[in-house]
Parts: structure tokens; sequence; C-alpha cells
């Protein structure tokens, strides 16, 4: 594959695992250096070994998002290391499942931590080193356009980082500065397993979902030429398209997949 995105650095967070871990190996591949920031320090650092042992550039750094100090000290350690910071990759997110009347507002305020305001801290942290024609990338979801049950506190989240990605568009628009916002339907990582709960509570049907090489691609073709909203399929986009025309139907087509 051609080398698209050589000279530029990108910082990926939540790069431990997932989506994070194949957006880390696909822009490496076009030639990226990566900063691999995530809280699993273990697993990054074996992942900067993987990447430096075949001939890439990488920089693991422990990063938990929720703390503002440490997303300015891993911008600084990327400055350092690699002079420049052209993409930003606002992958780390947290799941948490449970009905509305249920939801625990301790869990609702850590998640909005975590899934609106880490990405705001890498976001402010990032802006004043970004160069013209840089990129920031925010990966949202599809339940961020239509909030789905069972999941409304996640989904909230999602809605309020489509909201800062909405604003932050236009806002840099006159620095060449674009924001592109990545819609992934259900993803075959260990997301689910990770997410809080407030219950044992199934959260009934869901597909069986892409890979998230498949997602990672779309958000190295993001870095590489900008866009503003990117969904992964296309059954992704039917999905949104008719839950938007079509509301009162989308209604009732959960209450049959989301029974108890």
């Amino acid at each position: 594959m051609e080398e698209t995105l050589k000279g530029k650095a990108a910082v990926v967070t939540g790069a431990s695992g997932g989506i994070g871990e194949a957006t880390v190996r696909a822009l490496v591949h076009r030639g990226a250096a990566v900063v691999l920031a995530a809280r699993a320090e273990e697993k990054v650092r074996f992942l900067e070994r993987e990447v430096v042992a075949a001939g890439g550039q990488a920089l693991a750094v422990k990063t938990d998002v929720m703390d503002r100090t440490s997303v300015q000290t891993m911008v600084e350690q990327t400055m350092e290391e690699f002079g420049s910071l052209d993409i930003l990759v606002n992958n780390a997110g947290l799941g948490l499942s449970g009905r509305v009347a249920e939801l625990r507002p301790g869990d609702i305020r850590y998640l909005f931590e975590v899934n609106m305001v880490g990405p705001l801290h890498c976001v402010q942290a990032a802006l004043p080193h970004m160069p013209r024609g840089g990129r920031i990338i925010n990966v949202s979801s599809v339940v961020g356009k239509r909030a789905i049950p069972k999941v409304g506190g996640y989904c909230a989240t999602k809605f309020a980082l489509n909201a800062i990605s909405d604003a932050l568009r236009v806002e840099v628009a006159d620095r060449g500065i674009t924001v592109t916002s990545i819609y992934p339907g259900t993803t075959r990582t260990a997301f689910r397993e990770h997410s809080r709960r407030t219950k044992d509570e199934e959260r009934g049907w869901r597909p069986r979902g892409v890979s998230p090489e498949k997602v990672a691609g779309k958000i190295a073709c993001a870095a590489e030429r900008g866009g503003r909203d990117v969904y992964i399929t296309l059954a992704d986009r039917l999905f949104v398209t008719g839950t938007i025309l079509l509301p009162g139907l989308t209604d009732w087509a959960l209450r049959l997949l989301m029974k108890d």
C-alpha cells in the first residue's frame, strides 16, 4: 500500500485493543508515526515494540483521557518525539447497559467523562499544535444518531460527542482542519464485555457486526482525505436514514427486537 501518510504524526486514544489497535496498524501501514495512548500501559508497550520491530514509528504513552494533565503530557511527548501532531483519533470509549429508569447517576457521569469530556481534553490539547491540513476524527456510533433501548445512557454520550464535533467543524474550518465523525454499527470487539451494566439484563438481539479492521480502514481513509460523516456499511447508513424518515416505525421495530 502507498504510504499516503508518510511524514504525518497521529495520536490514537484507546489504542490498547479493538478499533484503536486496528487503527494504529492501519495508520502505520500508510506511513504515519503513531502515538498509542491508553490506560493499559503494558498492552500499548507491546504494540509499540511490534510496530517498531516491523519498521514503523510508534510511541506508547500511558494516558487517561479523563485527566487533562495526563492528556497534555501525552501531547507534549508527541511533539518531542515526532515534532508535529497532524491527526487525532478520539477512539477511547466505554459502554453502559441499562434501562433509563434504572440508570445510576454515577455511571452516567463517569461515562460522560470518558466518552465526551475525554475527547474534549484531547482536542483542546492537540489544537494548538495542529497545522493546516490537520485531521480530527471522532469515533461516534450509529446509536449517536438514533438511541435504542437498554443503552440510552451510552447513546446520550455519543449524541453529545456529535454535537461537539459539529460545532468544532465550523470553528476550525478557516484553519484548514477537518473534523470527521465515524459511525460504526456493531463491531466484533470486546467492547460489550467491558461495558458497565446497571443489572444483568440482556440487551436483546444485535447484528453480528464488522471487524475492527474494517472500521480502522474507514478511519485511515478519513486521516488521508478528511470528510464529514463516515458510515462503515451501507446497512448502517440505511438504518440512520430510516430512523430519520420513519421514527414511529423505528420505535415499533425496536420494541419487537428488544423485548426481554
